[in-house]
């Protein structure tokens, strides 16, 4: 497997998604492309809160963290980046036990 370097959440479609080197360049490059010309200096964020909107969020992993899943939790709009399969069924206990299911999505 790709080490995942960057993943995003767009509220829009309620998808989390979870990103290579390759496929987060291709992601920014074809994000650019899109824009109007005017956008192509932009910051990532100012990139993606012009093309995408104030529902579309994103994270780029440190590199010296290695990522086996992610979610985004709507309640505190973060990222939940779990490093074990243990810590994702920590993760998914908890979130069973609040009976907020439907407020965290896990990256596909």
């Amino acid at each position: 497997m790709n080490q995942i370097i960057a993943v995003t959440f767009d509220i829009a479609d309620q998808q989390c998604k979870m990103y290579n080197a390759l496929e987060w360049h291709n992601f920014i490059a074809d994000t650019r492309e899109n824009c109007e010309a005017e956008d192509a200096d932009l910051t990532l964020e100012e990139l993606f809160d012009s093309y995408y909107g104030d529902e579309f969020w994103f994270e780029v992993a440190p590199t010296s963290k290695a990522i086996y899943n992610v979610a985004f939790d709507l309640r505190s709009e973060e990222f939940v980046i779990c490093d074990s399969d243990t810590e994702v069924e920590f993760v998914m206990e908890m979130v069973a036990d609040s009976g907020d299911e439907d407020e965290i999505f896990w990256a596909n």
